[in-house]
């Protein structure tokens, strides 16, 4: 008997679309676990972004009140004798505004980044267990990105499936098969 190919040696792309073939083809519930990580992905996506835009929204009307508010203390400043009192007030205080609301905004997009990335080990790791090819990948098969995998010295009898590769070509290994997984089981 042909003996099994452990996915956490393969780092070629014909090996691991083999592999994650005859994975889904055993595994009934391999199908459901992907469109259940794509489904889930997509709701956070969509969830992260209507709040940034509720975000926006809600700067720009307080914006737009804080604008009313100003114009309405303008025109008593006006009235009362003090013309063009307020107009350095609103000036930096409109740039004090952007300020805050780009400050606000940042803080924001850092939390979703930190939920992005936390989504992203998540999935990464349920690959993982379930056998996909470049998710989960021996550490001793990837090298830095600056080491010339060309001139190593590969054991005897090492695997074919099983070069050395660095980290540049495995994210790349990683987001096709990703692309590959979409491609099939999107709805």
């Amino acid at each position: 008997p042909k003996p099994t190919v452990d996915p956490a040696t393969i780092t070629t792309w014909q090996d691991g679309l083999r592999c994650v073939t005859k994975i889904a083809a055993q595994n009934a519930n391999f199908a459901k676990a992907v469109k259940r990580m794509m489904a889930e992905q997509r709701t956070h996506e969509l969830r992260w972004y209507s709040e940034r835009q509720e975000l926006k929204k809600a700067q720009t009307n307080r914006s737009s009140s804080a604008m009313k508010a100003a114009s309405i203390l303008q025109g008593l400043n006006t009235t009362s004798g003090g013309i063009g009192a307020g107009s350095s007030y609103t000036a930096s205080s409109s740039q004090s505004e952007e300020a805050a609301k780009a400050t606000e905004l940042t803080a924001f997009d850092r939390k979703i980044h930190n939920a992005q990335q936390t989504l992203e080990a998540a999935i990464t790791a349920e690959l993982k267990s379930l056998g996909v090819p470049f998710f989960g990948t021996n550490v001793d098969l990837v090298m830095a990105d600056s080491y010339d995998v060309g001139q190593a010295q590969v054991p005897e009898g090492h695997p074919k499936w099983s070069p050395l590769i660095v980290e540049s070509e495995l994210m790349e290994l990683r987001r096709r098969m990703v692309k590959h997984l979409e491609d099939l089981y999107r709805d």
